[in-house]
């Protein structure tokens, strides 16, 4: 299975990580550059704004939602591999390396 190395910094954790990649990835290198712009770009918005994590999780719903409707594929079969490897990523950064940074 092809794997990602990744990084996250959440309350003062760094946290690395490889996020299980589907077996038809076509390319890794830019998962990993548009996970990292979304999830900047996100974090620069709610350090913005109050943002709470309920409306959030409506956006990225309605992003997914519409990315999954334009796509090609058949719209549950889609979801059900989303929810799958949403599962697994959890799995992932569970499972990843922790080291305190900053001083906490």
């Amino acid at each position: 299975m092809k794997k990602l190395p990744f990084t996250i910094i959440h309350k003062n954790n760094n946290i690395d990580f490889f996020f299980n990649l589907h077996s038809e990835t076509k390319n890794s290198k830019f998962v990993g550059q548009i996970s990292e712009e979304l999830i900047n770009n996100v974090d620069k918005f709610l350090k913005k704004n109050s943002i709470s994590d309920g409306d959030l999780l409506q956006a990225l719903a309605l992003l997914i939602a519409t990315r999954v409707y334009i796509s090609p594929f058949e719209n549950e079969k889609m979801l059900q591999l989303l929810f799958k490897m949403t599962k697994e990523g959890l799995s992932n950064i569970e499972s990843g390396k922790k080291s305190k940074i900053g001083n906490s």
